[in-house]
C-alpha cells in the first residue's frame, strides 16, 4: 500500500510540474503580447508623445540659453573694446560737425549729444571712458568741431581742453 500511496504521490507531483511549466510558458507569451499592446496602446502613445515634446522644449530652452549667453559675451567684448581701445565710428571721415555742450550737461547727455551728431555709437562706451580716464570734471562748456573719424581719445582732448604736450 505505502508504494501505491508513493507512486500516486509521483505521478501527482509530475503532473503538476508539468501543468506548472504549460501555464509559465503561457504566461510568457501573454506577457509578450501584452508590452506590445501596452506599447502600442493609445494612452502610451500619449505618454511617448509628451515625454518627446518635453525633452524638445528642454532642447530648444537650452539652445536659448547658450545663444543668451554667446550675445551677453560678445557685448562685452564689444564694449570693453571700445572703452579701451582706439575706436572711431568712421576712420575715413572728413566732416565736422559742431556739438555745443551746455554748462549743466551731465555725462550721459554730452554722450548723446554725440550720438545725435553722429559722432560716436554707444553713449554708454563714452561714459565709461570719462570715468576710467578721470575726466568727468575737465569737461568744459561750449561748441566744439568733431569728426565721426576722431577716438574717443582725441575727443576728450578737444572737449576737455587737454594739452597734449603737458600729459607726455
Amino acid at each position: 500500500m505505502n508504494k501505491n500511496i508513493n507512486e500516486e504521490q509521483v505521478n501527482k507531483s509530475t503532473e503538476v510540474k508539468k501543468t506548472k511549466t504549460q501555464t509559465s510558458k503561457k504566461g510568457k507569451s501573454k506577457k509578450k503580447k501584452n508590452s506590445i499592446e501596452q506599447i502600442l496602446a493609445p494612452n502610451n502613445i500619449k505618454k511617448g508623445l509628451k515625454h518627446s515634446a518635453g525633452f524638445t522644449g528642454s532642447l530648444l530652452i537650452n539652445v536659448l540659453i547658450v545663444f543668451f549667453i554667446i550675445k551677453v559675451f560678445a557685448y562685452s567684448f564689444n564694449f570693453t573694446y571700445s572703452v579701451f581701445g582706439d575706436v572711431c565710428k568712421y576712420p575715413g571721415s572728413t566732416e565736422y560737425v559742431v556739438i555745443e555742450i551746455p554748462a549743466d550737461a551731465t555725462i550721459l547727455e554730452i554722450g548723446q549729444a554725440l550720438v545725435d551728431g553722429e559722432i560716436i555709437d554707444d553713449k554708454y562706451v563714452f561714459f565709461a571712458k570719462v570715468k576710467v580716464k578721470g575726466y568727468g570734471d575737465k569737461i568744459k562748456s561750449g561748441k566744439f568741431g568733431l569728426s565721426a573719424s576722431m577716438t574717443y581719445d582725441e575727443i576728450l582732448e578737444v572737449i576737455c581742453d587737454l594739452d597734449t604736450d603737458e600729459e607726455e
